[in-house]
Formats: C-alpha cells, structure tokens, sequence
C-alpha cells in the first residue's frame, strides 16, 4: 500500500535567511583593518580582542614616544592622532593601527604619536600576544602567511625600482 507523503516547498532563501545581519563590534572590526588580522576568522579576532585592551587618551597626550621600547600594537577606534616621524607629520583615524612590530620584535618606536582630540585605542600588548599565539596555532600560521606576503609586496617593489 503506497502513502502519499506530503512534500513541503523548500522555503525561499529570502525568508531562510535573516534580513540583517549584526555587524562586528567595532573593536573586531578595526582588527581586522590590520594587515596581520585580515585573514582570521571574526571568531579568532574575537579571541584577540580579548586579549587587548581600550585606552583613552586626552588631546596632547603622547600615546607613544619616538625612542621608546615598542611593546604593543594599537588600533584607533575614535578620534585622530598625529604621528611625527623624519620631519613629517601625518594623521592617524579611525581605523588606523601603530606598533604592528612591537608585537613580533619589541624595537624601539620609530615615531612620536599624540592624540590630535581625545582617541580611544585598542591595545595589544606583546606580553599577552606571545602567549596568545601559542595557544592558537592557527592564528599563528595565517598571521605568518599575512606578513610573507607582505615581505614578498616590498621585495617586488623593491625589485621593481631597481
């Protein structure tokens, strides 16, 4: 004996899926402006964000000073900054990230950066970061790739103008 079975329509993808979608916090967002950052996964820059920590700074405050041993990444949020360096002054938004190096190799600070307004930074201290990439192998290696690909973009350009 033979049942008819009731078959449903498949439902449009319109109503499958919601019409809106939450953006990542801004915080995550600005992560994954970096270059380092740009190929994780929002679940893995939510794991970094955890590590990192916000800071305000008032107008006038040195954020860094040229000279100073580098010991993290900051991202700004809000505000602007100005960063003197070789006699040039340009202006940090947000968006923008300094100390990328400080992560990796802890040198001291190439530039002076000074809150333009007040600015609310991310910060990634190296003394949480190391650790942090231990612990996420897979951080690890797309964080390697990002930079690879960055050395081989300024040997090519390198190459390119010789």
């Amino acid at each position: 004996m033979l049942h008819h079975l009731a078959v449903r329509p498949p439902e449009r993808l319109e109503h499958a899926m919601p019409e809106t979608y939450d953006p990542l916090p801004p915080e995550i967002e600005a992560l994954r402006g970096v270059p380092f950052f740009a190929d994780l996964t929002p679940e893995d820059l939510e794991r970094l964000a955890r590590i990192g920590e916000r800071r305000n700074y008032e107008q006038g405050d040195e954020i860094v000073r040229k000279d100073e041993q580098g010991i993290a990444l900051y991202v700004i949020l809000s505000g602007s900054a100005s960063v003197a360096a070789g006699g040039k002054v340009h202006t940090l938004r947000p968006g923008d990230f300094f100390g990328e190096m400080a992560l990796l190799e802890g040198t001291k600070r190439s530039a002076t950066v000074t809150a333009a307004e007040p600015v609310e930074a991310m910060v990634i201290e190296a003394t949480y970061f190391r650790p942090f990439l231990i612990k996420n192998a897979s951080v690890t290696v797309t964080i390697l790739e990002g930079v690879t690909r960055r050395l081989r973009e300024v040997q090519d350009r390198i190459d390119q103008s010789s």
